[in-house]
Formats: structure tokens, sequence, C-alpha cells
């Protein structure tokens, strides 16, 4: 929800299989976001990349490799570079090759953790246009549910004291600088976690605007979500005596599928559970 774009990294040693790729899918879009494509000539460059970018090296959604560059097998090892030497199992690695007979699918697809191998020859825009936008929803979807299990087990982790769960809490509550494009507002029991008073009660008008509306429902005890046309989103837990009430209000530059969104309230519920059978030793 908090992405401006999707991060995509092309390896190979022709500039103009890079220029035509760049081309093809300048204009693709996912959820309605744009790529931020990244290119490498050879193994070493985009090692480079990947160590001296933040954003390559943290929050790479796709990369599309080529096998043979400064040595035959130069694509599978950055694909083994990414994998097991940064323990990055996160990113959709796909393999292209203008020489299949030198890396044969079957082999490739058996020893390395890729999603999806291809000659240059299939490359068509179409091809690339289907193959970005499963990659992306997949690692969107992957994503989402590890950082979700993390927070998870953290809570559980924190339970029985309130100031651990804000301890564990703070990477996603909070209006820090780098947030004010798209704030969010963690509200338990009525009070607004991470926020000054200015903060917290816009966080609790846009709450009272949003949950005035009909919303979609989450489950039969009256969990439901909510989302205005301005990207402002509601995710809302009802309170009762097994557990506290929870809001999670965001601004989302996109529209996330339903499955994150069922990711998302999973945790908020597990939270307003953990919240009420936790001391007040704030």
């Amino acid at each position: 929800m908090f992405f401006k774009h999707w991060p995509v990294l092309l390896v190979d040693d022709e500039p103009d299989v890079l220029a035509i790729s760049k081309l093809a899918m300048k204009n693709f879009e996912v959820y309605g976001l744009p790529l931020k494509i990244y290119t490498a000539c050879s193994k070493q460059e985009a090692i480079w990349l990947i160590n001296d970018d933040v954003e390559v090296g943290c929050s790479l959604a796709v990369a599309m490799l080529d096998v043979v560059m400064e040595t035959e097998r130069a694509g599978l090892e950055l694909c083994d570079f990414i994998r097991n030497n940064l323990g990055n199992k996160l990113t959709q690695i796909y393999i292209r090759t203008g020489q299949p007979g030198i890396a044969p699918e079957r082999e490739v697809i058996d020893r390395y953790d890729i999603n999806g191998y291809f000659t240059k020859v299939e490359a068509t825009e179409d091809k690339l246009y289907s193959l970005i936008k499963s990659s992306i929803r997949q690692y969107l979807a992957y994503g989402m549910a590890l950082a979700t299990i993390e927070l998870s087990n953290n809570l559980v982790e924190a339970a029985g004291s309130q100031r651990k769960l804000l301890y564990t809490l703070s990477p996603i509550g909070g209006l820090s600088p780098e947030q004010a494009e798209t704030p969010r507002w963690l509200i338990v029991d009525g009070q607004v976690l991470f926020a000054d008073e200015i903060d917290a009660d816009r966080g609790m008008l846009l709450m009272e605007r949003l949950g005035a509306e009909e919303g979609v429902p989450l489950n039969p005890a009256g969990d439901r979500y909510i989302r205005d046309d301005q990207g402002y989103w509601l995710i809302e837990v009802r309170g009762s005596p097994s557990q506290a009430k929870v809001a999670f209000l965001f601004k989302s530059r996109f529209s996330p599928p339903e499955l994150i969104v069922s990711l998302m309230h999973g945790f908020v519920r597990q939270l307003a559970m953990i919240w009420r059978q936790s001391r007040a030793d704030l």
C-alpha cells in the first residue's frame, strides 16, 4: 500500500535487448502503479547495483536475468547470489536466454529457485506484460504474508505487556516524515497510538468520517473495511469483552486486493485479542 512504484531489474549484456525491453515496459502498471526499471549489463554490475542502491537491494519486485554474459552461466550465478548470498526469497526471478542449449529449462528450474524461464524470442510485449503483472501480484501477496507472520509472531512474544506491544507495533504506527504521503494510525479502544495531539485529532476525525459509511463486512462478528475516494482505508475490529476495539486507518497509493485486506484484518484482529489480555504497563 505504501509503494510509489514497482522496482524491476533487467540484466543483459546486449544493450539493444535492454533498450527494447525498457521501451516495451515503460507504460506497464500494476494496481495502478508504474514500474521503475533498473538495468545492468553484467553479473558484476548487477551485484554492485544491488549492494549500492537500497531500493534494489531491499525492495526489488522482479528480476529478469540473461544467462550468458561475462561467462556462460553468469545469470545463474547471479540468481544464486540473490537467493543464497543475500537470502532474498521474495524477489520474483525470471531467466531469459538467447542460447537455451547452454542452460536447458528443466535443469535450470530444478536446480535454481526461479519463478520462470523463457527465451528471448518469446519475450514479446504481451509476454512481458503477463509476466510482470503476475509476478508483482505474487511478490506483493508473498511479501505481505511474510510481514504479517513476522508481526503476528512478535505480537505473541510481546503478549502480556501493552508497553512491549507498543514497541512491537512502532514500525507500522506513527506519522514520521517519510510517511507524510501515506499516513497511518492505530486506534485502540479510542486511543490513537504513536501520534501527537494534532495528528491524533486528525486520525479520530478521519475514523469518524469513514466509520459513518456502510463498509464491506469481513466476518459475522461485524468487522469491516471502508475505503473512500481519497485513498483512505479503515479496517475496523469490533470490541467485545474478549478483545479491544481496534481500527487501522491508512492512506494507500493503490487499492490492495482482497487477499491483502484479509491478511491485514487478521493481524488487526489478533492485536485486538492480545491487547485485551495484556496488562496496562504503559
